[in-house]
């Protein structure tokens, strides 16, 4: 089943929507509820109606029982910034999951059954508040994330300019030490002895935008004795390479489920 959702969000100050997918009434054996599910979030340039549309969410929700939720990310890196009532962390990691369950009583409310996900700026907006809201969320899913942003700031010949980055993340040395930086949130988290939840990570070798980050941060997480199941692929930074990567992507959250 789709729903086009509204309300009015207090973090971001105005009204919004969003699109959700139940797995009922829609062709396969109905899921009994509560259901379990991703809030998954869109790249940069992209919206929810393209994730909803170009994407087959819905089937994969229908064929794992797993309810979808795609808010829009207006290109905000989802982080906060309470100066321009742009509270997008705060948005996609608490006041989303809070009103979604109080407009749709069939989600479940459990952390074991809550998780978080998304494409490109969107992996990284998963990556960044499933660690930042991991009460909330117990399994992030990161598709071609955008893992590391300095990367693509445009002094290093990337595609994000250094305005951009600064207008979200604030000094590139304060970023480094807060938790949008997703390596920063995880040693800190591991040095305090704190329960990580499991991560998910695919990129295609093809992608010449995050392919680099995303096999830097594999390395990394194995190093670092991290929970990241990472999954490579021939593809691009593109629809046909993520509508590949939905399957493993929805066995992963479902396994052990």
């Amino acid at each position: 089943m789709y729903l086009r959702i509204s309300f009015k969000s207090q973090m971001l100050g105005r009204g919004v929507t969003a699109h959700a997918f139940l797995p009922f009434h829609d062709g396969y054996e109905d899921t009994p509820a509560p259901y379990p599910t991703l809030y998954f979030l869109p790249g940069y340039s992209a919206n929810a109606e393209e994730l909803a549309t170009l994407l087959p969410l819905r089937r994969f929700s229908a064929e794992y029982g797993v309810a979808v939720i795609i808010p829009d990310g207006e290109n905000s890196f989802y982080t906060d910034h309470p100066e321009r009532c742009a509270l997008f962390s705060s948005y996609v990691g608490d006041e989303l999951v809070r009103v979604t369950r109080r407009m749709l009583p069939c989600l479940s409310t459990r952390r074991e059954d809550t998780w978080i996900g998304g494409i490109s700026m969107g992996g990284y907006g998963a990556c960044t508040n499933g660690l930042r809201w991991r009460d909330t969320f117990s399994k992030i899913v990161m598709l071609s994330p955008a893992i590391d942003v300095t990367d693509l700031l445009s002094d290093r010949d990337g595609s994000l300019p250094n305005q951009l980055f600064s207008a979200w993340m604030g000094d590139e040395a304060s970023y480094r030490e807060s938790w949008m930086n997703p390596r920063y949130s995880l040693l800190k988290a591991k040095e305090q002895g704190e329960a990580l939840p499991p991560m998910f990570l695919s990129c295609g070798r093809q992608d010449a935008l995050v392919y680099d980050m995303c096999s830097r941060f594999a390395d990394f997480a194995r190093k670092e004795d991290l929970p990241l199941t990472y999954l490579e692929g021939e593809g691009q930074h593109d629809i046909p390479f993520w509508d590949g990567m939905l399957e493993p992507a929805f066995r992963f959250m479902t396994e052990s489920h």
